[in-house]
């Protein structure tokens, strides 16, 4: 079962964060919808050709292959999150 909230390219969310794009800019950009832009952002939707290659030229300093890295928490890494934030 997959988590809504949980971002499948947390390396993409970074670089949209350290950018100082809001969503709404890069949607713009990517000529969709923020709520495109966030069904992609989880996984739910795949990215189209066009925007990758859009992404690529906003985020040029990062090889394509780190930037839509996926990721998805396990059962275990939720387990040792919550350790590490009880200590």
């Amino acid at each position: 079962m997959q988590n809504d909230t949980f971002p499948v390219f947390p390396n993409l969310t970074a670089a949209i964060s350290d950018s100082g794009l809001t969503r709404r800019e890069l949607a713009q950009v990517l000529g969709m919808s923020v709520s495109s832009l966030g069904r992609r952002l989880r996984g739910s939707m795949e990215f189209r050709l066009r925007e990758l290659l859009v992404l690529h030229a906003l985020f040029s300093e990062i090889p394509m292959s780190v930037l839509l890295k996926r990721s998805q928490p396990t059962d275990h890494q939720s387990d040792e999150e919550e350790l590490s934030c009880q200590m």
